[in-house]
Formats: structure tokens, C-alpha cells, sequence
């Protein structure tokens, strides 16, 4: 199985954005969205009024300045190519660590798979939980829905 990639976070963060696992591209790169396709860096950095600062540690500070965490429901994966319809055998991330060492207040899932996991699960029975439109490139025909949906998700904490 493909491993995913590492939790971002500190103890500061009160925001988490799951999403399902790393795609193709980001597991070659070891980025999260690293799919030229995927929205997700140009969302954010306009949820956040700011400019995409492209380099990809940058984009990590920004969303530590911003108190959101960034990870994947998955850790060990099984799928063909980067669609999240494609998934053969899933392994759950051990949210226990990161969830006992942050405050988190809100809880974001970046698309449908995600969401569906986690509100299986019952380590996030206790958190406010809101599904917005996927940032991947395959959603893109929504464009303008899912920058109002975020945004206004995110302003919820950032206000």
C-alpha cells in the first residue's frame, strides 16, 4: 500500500482540513495538492486575502500563521491513479496524537470521501464538521460555488 503524507500542524491550530489521500503527483513530489489541477493553494490563499506564495513551504507557514492544520484521512492507501472512486484497501490515519495536543474547533473535509469517513468515525463525534466541494481539478467545473463555500467555512474561525 502507498503511505500518505505527514500531519500540518502546531499547537496553535484550530482549524483541520482532511482530506482523502495524497494524489499521484503530490506522493511523487511529497506535497499536499501538488496536482497543478487542484485548487486547494488558490482557495486558500484567497479565503486568506493574500497572494499564493507558490513555494511550497511558504504555503505550509501560511497555514500555520493561520492556525489550520492540513492532513488526509488515510495513511496507507490502495488506488488506482488519483480519483478518490479508485480506492482498493484504506487504512485509517491515528488521530488520537494530533487530536490531543490541539484545540481544533472546526473540522473541514475537502470533498465527499473525506467527509464520509469521517463522520464514521466516532473520534470526531465531538466536533463540528463541514463538508466543502473538493479542490480537485476533476470539481473545477464548480469553481465559483466552492470558493464561496470555503470561504465562508473558513471565516467562520478566522473573524
Amino acid at each position: 500500500m502507498k503511505i500518505g503524507l505527514e500531519a500540518i500542524y502546531d499547537k496553535n491550530t484550530k482549524i483541520l482540513i482532511l482530506g482523502s489521500a495524497p494524489s499521484v503527483k503530490s506522493l511523487e513530489l511529497q506535497q499536499y495538492y501538488a496536482n497543478k489541477g487542484n485548487q486547494f493553494w488558490k482557495i486558500i490563499a484567497e479565503c486568506l486575502n493574500t497572494t499564493d506564495p507558490i513555494d511550497y513551504e511558504k504555503r505550509l507557514d501560511l497555514l500555520v500563521q493561520n492556525q489550520i492544520g492540513l492532513w488526509d484521512i488515510y495513511s496507507h492507501f490502495d488506488k488506482i491513479g488519483s480519483s478518490d472512486s479508485n480506492f482498493k484497501q484504506t487504512k485509517l490515519n491515528n488521530f488520537e496524537t494530533l487530536l490531543s495536543v490541539v484545540s481544533i474547533k472546526l473540522i473541514i473535509a475537502n470533498g465527499d470521501k473525506a467527509y464520509q469517513e469521517i463522520i464514521k468515525s466516532t473520534i470526531f463525534e465531538d466536533y463540528t464538521v463541514i463538508k466543502c466541494l473538493s479542490t480537485s481539478g476533476a470539481n473545477n467545473g464548480k469553481a465559483q460555488e466552492r470558493k464561496i463555500e470555503w470561504k465562508k467555512t473558513l471565516q467562520r474561525l478566522l473573524d
